[in-house]
C-alpha cells in the first residue's frame, strides 16, 4: 500500500525496508508492497500554484464611428402629416446577404402613422445594426410616400486603412498581420474585428486600442481605423506561500521573469525559479517560450522543468531523494476569441523522467511519454460586457469555464516497461522499477475542469470549481489526481489525497471586489469556502479502499493593490481523515502574496 509521498511525512519503518531493498538486501520481499512505497511528486507538486485573481474579462477598446444626424421629421411642424404604413426598404442592406431589418418596422404596418415613425423605424434599425456589431447609419431621404412604403438608406462603415501609432517594438510585423484582417471585408463589423484586435493585444506586452474617424476625401462610410500600441518589454514577479508540508517544507518563494519580443515573433521567455525556505528540500527551474506563427492566432511553445527534491524523513543516515525532468512543445489555437467567448485548442507531447534514490542508490525509475490534445473555452454574459448595473468584464454578472483534456501515454524513447505481467523481471538483477509496479504505462486519461461564477448583485460572488479525472487503469505517479493545497483541499498537505480517477470541488462567498478603483488603490474581498475531493485507486491493492477523501473548510480575505500586490489569508480546517493520514490534520493559518517587482507601475 503506498504510504509515503514526497510532500508528505515518511514512515520511519518503510524508508529502511525501502532502502534495504533496493540495495538487494531483500530479493524474497513481495515486488508490489516493497517498491509502492514510496512515489516522486506528481504534476501538481512541482511548482506552488497561482493563486492570483485577476478576474480579467477579454478587453478591448474602439471609439468612434459612424455620427447619426439628428431626425428632423419628430418636430412639431409635421406632427399634422399622417400616413397608413405598407411596408418599408432599405436601400444598401443588400451589401450584408442575409441581414434583416424587418423588426424595426413591422410592428406599425397597417396603422395610420404621423411622419415621426419614421424616426422611431430609423432609431429601431440603428439599434438592430448596432446589435449585431455593425458600424452603420440609417438615413431617411426625401420621397414620396403615396404607396405607403418608405425608403431608407443605409451605409455601412467600411474600414479602408489602419495606422498604427506608437512602438509596438520588433513583433510590428506581426501586429500588422493581425490588423491587416480590419480592411478585408466590404463593411466593417466590430465582432468580426473583435477576433483580430485581441489577438493583437493578446500578444505578451501588448496593449491595443483602436479609434475610427472618416476618411478624408473618402465616400460615404469610409472610415480610417488608428491603432494605439503601448508596449511594455518584460515583467518580474515574486510569490511567496506556506501552502507545502513538513517533508517539504511548508515556506517557499518562486521568483519568475518574462521577456518579451526577444526575436520580432510576437514571442515571451520565461525563468521561474522555486525554492522552499530549507534550500536542500526543494528545488525547481522552469524555463518556457512561445511565439506566434501567422495571423490567425496559432501560438507553439515548449517548457522544461527541472525539480529536485530532497524531503526531510526523520531518519539519520537515510537521504531519500527525488529528481524529475520535465520538457514539453504544445500549439495553441483560437477557435473562437471574442469579449463574450473564447475556445482555444491546444495538442502538444510531454516528456517526463523522474528518479527516487536512498542514499544515492537508485529506488524507482519513470518514464512517461504522453501526447495530449485540450479544448477550453469561457463565457461571461454581453450585459456585463457593456457595463450594466455595475458589472464589468473583469467582475461579470455570470462568468463559465469548461476544459476538457484528453491525454495518451506512448510507449516511446525509452518509456518505462509494463511490468503488470511479470513484476519480478523489472526488480531482478538490480534494475530500478517504475515507482508503481502495478502502473500501466501508456494509458488513456480523461480530465475536465469546469467553474461558474454568479454575482446576484456586483459585490456578492458565488464562486463553484470543479476538476475531474478518468482512467481505467493505474497510472504512473506523475499523472496521478492528486487533492490538497496545491489544488482542491486546502488544509492539507499537497497530495494527501492521490487517485488514478478524482473528483474536486471547491465552492467560494465573496463579499466585496477585488479590482481596485485605482492604480493605487487597495480592494479586500472577505469569503468563506468549502473543499472536498474523492480519489479511486486502480491497484488491486488499493481497490477495496476506494474511494479515498477529503473535505475542508474554512474563510479567509484577499487583497489587491492596484496591479502591484495580490495576498491571500485563510484558516483551512480539515474535516475528514484521509485514508494514509495517521490523523486528522490541525487547523492551519495559509497565506500566499505576490507582487510585481518590475514594472512596479504602468
Amino acid at each position: 500500500m503506498r504510504s509515503v509521498r514526497f510532500a508528505r511525512e515518511v514512515s520511519s519503518v518503510a524508508v529502511p525496508a525501502i532502502a534495504f531493498a533496493a540495495m538487494g538486501g531483500i530479493i524474497t520481499v513481495d515486488p508490489a508492497s516493497a517498491q509502492s512505497q514510496v512515489t516522486p511528486p506528481t504534476r501538481g507538486e512541482l511548482l506552488p500554484p497561482d493563486r492570483r485573481r485577476t478576474e480579467s474579462g477579454a478587453t478591448l477598446t474602439i471609439d468612434g464611428g459612424l455620427e447619426r444626424a439628428p431626425c428632423a421629421l419628430d418636430q412639431e411642424e409635421y406632427s399634422d402629416l399622417r400616413f397608413t404604413l405598407a411596408g418599408a426598404d432599405f436601400i444598401g442592406l443588400d451589401a450584408v446577404p442575409g441581414l434583416s431589418l424587418d423588426n424595426a418596422y413591422v410592428s406599425y404596418v397597417g396603422r395610420e402613422q404621423s411622419l415621426s415613425v419614421l424616426c422611431d423605424i430609423r432609431a429601431r434599425a440603428n439599434s438592430i445594426l448596432r446589435s449585431r456589431g455593425y458600424l452603420a447609419t440609417v438615413e431617411i431621404p426625401e420621397q414620396s410616400l403615396a404607396d405607403g412604403v418608405p425608403d431608407f438608406r443605409v451605409v455601412f462603415g467600411r474600414l479602408k486603412a489602419v495606422r498604427v501609432r506608437g512602438d509596438a517594438g520588433p513583433s510590428e510585423a506581426v501586429v500588422a498581420g493581425y490588423l491587416e484582417k480590419l480592411t478585408d471585408g466590404e463593411v466593417f463589423n466590430t465582432e468580426d474585428a473583435e477576433r483580430y484586435l485581441l489577438l493583437a493585444d493578446d500578444l505578451p506586452g501588448l496593449d491595443v486600442r483602436l479609434s475610427l474617424r472618416p476618411a478624408a476625401d473618402g465616400d460615404p462610410g469610409d472610415l480610417v481605423g488608428e491603432i494605439a500600441v503601448s508596449r511594455q518589454r518584460g515583467q518580474v514577479s515574486l510569490s511567496v506561500q506556506n501552502l507545502g508540508s513538513n517533508a517539504i517544507g511548508r515556506f517557499g518563494g518562486l521568483i519568475r521573469g518574462e521577456l518579451y519580443d526577444l526575436t520580432g515573433l510576437g514571442d515571451r521567455t520565461s525563468v521561474g525559479v522555486y525554492s522552499t525556505l530549507e534550500f536542500e528540500e526543494q528545488q525547481t527551474v522552469q524555463i518556457g517560450h512561445d511565439f506566434a506563427i501567422g495571423s490567425e492566432g496559432l501560438r507553439l511553445g515548449g517548457q522544461f522543468v527541472y525539480s529536485q527534491t530532497d524531503p526531510d524523513v526523520g531518519l539519520q543516515g537515510f537521504e531519500l531523494e527525488s529528481e524529475t525532468v520535465l520538457a514539453a512543445v504544445k500549439a495553441t489555437y483560437p477557435l473562437k476569441r471574442s469579449r463574450r467567448a473564447s475556445i482555444f485548442a491546444d495538442v502538444g507531447f510531454e516528456y517526463v523522467d523522474q528518479d527516487v534514490t536512498v542514499n544515492d542508490v537508485p529506488l524507482t525509475q519513470d518514464r512517461v511519454r504522453t501526447a495530449f490534445a485540450r479544448v477550453e473555452g469561457d463565457w461571461t454574459d454581453a450585459a456585463s460586457i457593456r457595463r450594466v448595473d455595475g458589472y464589468t468584464p473583469y467582475e461579470p454578472k455570470v462568468r463559465a469555464r469548461l476544459a476538457l483534456e484528453a491525454r495518451q501515454g506512448l510507449g516511446v524513447f525509452s518509456a518505462s516497461p509494463d511490468c503488470r505481467s511479470n513484476p519480478l523481471g523489472c526488480i531482478a538483477g538490480g534494475l530500478a522499477p517504475p515507482s508503481r509496479i502495478e502502473a500501466d504505462p501508456t494509458p488513456f486519461v480523461a480530465r475536465a475542469e469546469a467553474g461558474v461564477e454568479y454575482r446576484p448583485i456586483p459585490n456578492i460572488t458565488f464562486s463553484l470549481q470543479a476538476n475531474a479525472q478518468a482512467s481505467d487503469a493505474p497510472l504512473p505517479a506523475f499523472e496521478e489526481f492528486a487533492a490538497g493545497n496545491y489544488s482542491i483541499g486546502r488544509g492539507y498537505d499537497p497530495g494527501a489525497v492521490l487517485g488514478d480517477s478524482g473528483i474536486g470541488v471547491q465552492f467560494e462567498l465573496r463579499a466585496g471586489s477585488l479590482a481596485p478603483k485605482d492604480v493605487d488603490a487597495v480592494a479586500v474581498q472577505p469569503y468563506v469556502f468549502t473543499d472536498a475531493a474523492w480519489a479511486w485507486n486502480n491497484d488491486p491493492s488499493r481497490i477495496p479502499g476506494n474511494p479515498d477523501r477529503l473535505w475542508s473548510a474554512g474563510g479567509g480575505v484577499r487583497a489587491a493593490w492596484g496591479s502591484r500586490v495580490q495576498a491571500d489569508l485563510f484558516v483551512a480546517a480539515p474535516i475528514t481523515r484521509p485514508d494514509l493520514a495517521p490523523r486528522l490534520g490541525d487547523v492551519r493559518v495559509l497565506f500566499t502574496l505576490t507582487a510585481r517587482l518590475f514594472p512596479w507601475s504602468y
